[in-house]
């Protein structure tokens, strides 16, 4: 019988790479997004993580089907930008609806089926964001973080269980995320923050054009999903951006704070 993944965040970026690359390698995989997604060996099952109760009934549909969940790879996620002082609280909230407690409500609803499997796996996809405060994207680390933290206290939690649970911290990846995403703009801003702002945005702006592509973390997500034993933490990118999270936890705070400074001055 085909082992059976459910990936979240199927309707666009890694996710949509990832779930037809799975279910090309024999398995029977659910993509799950806000709306229905049209994918070549995918089931769709269009549910929005932010809603708890909508979640539940998805997952339900999923067991009523399948009978298992062996693998849950979290690629759903949003981001945005702003200075803390002045983003619309709305928007930061939503941004933690999506992020963390999507994150959580997903465990919530698949940890009894993927504990029953006799290999379970759960994936969550934090960002190397998540490993730092970078300015004017604070919400969206403090998202990612969350994650992470959650990664770290699952593993603990569910010693003695068969599911083993890895943290993906990607680096920048080349989609659309970027203009989809909420952006303050500069002009709400109080003029302490307008410039580095417009020079942070328009650094981020660049850096995901030139990111990696999404195909690239699906496959990366893919060989991590198939070793036998999951490393607690995977960070994917350039060197540079791999180095980045080590620095900033070797380095004294003031003297990591002048580096990331001196980038996003």
């Amino acid at each position: 019988m085909s082992q059976v993944a459910l990936v979240t965040g199927a309707s666009s970026g890694v996710g949509e790479s990832l779930a037809p690359l799975l279910a090309s390698r024999g398995w029977r995989v659910y993509g799950m997004s806000r709306r229905s997604v049209d994918l070549p060996g995918v089931t769709p099952l269009p549910a929005d993580i932010s809603d708890a109760e909508a979640l539940g009934r998805a997952i339900r549909l999923l067991e009523e089907e399948s009978g298992r969940l062996d693998a849950v790879l979290h690629c759903a996620g949003v981001g945005g930008a702003g200075a803390v002082e002045s983003m619309p609280t709305g928007r930061a909230r939503r941004i933690m609806e999506t992020n963390f407690w999507g994150s959580w409500n997903l465990c919530q609803a698949t940890l009894p089926l993927l504990r029953r499997s006799p290999r379970g796996r759960l994936l969550l996809v934090s960002s190397i964001a998540g490993h730092m405060g970078i300015p004017f994207r604070s919400v969206y680390c403090a998202s990612k973080a969350s994650v992470i933290a959650l990664s770290d206290s699952l593993r603990l939690e569910l010693r003695g269980s068969t599911v083993q649970v890895a943290c993906i911290s990607p680096g920048d990846i080349a989609t659309n995320s970027i203009a989809t995403q909420y952006r303050q703009p500069a002009a709400e801003m109080d003029p302490l923050y307008r410039e580095r702002y417009q020079r942070a945005d328009d650094a981020m702006a660049n850096n995901v054009d030139h990111g990696m592509s999404a195909g690239y973390v699906a496959g990366e997500m893919l060989q991590i999903l198939l070793k036998n034993q999951l490393s607690p933490h995977y960070v994917i990118g350039e060197p540079v951006q791999k180095i980045s999270t080590v620095a900033r936890r070797l380095l004294p705070a003031r003297a990591w704070e002048w580096v990331l400074g001196r980038y996003y001055r």
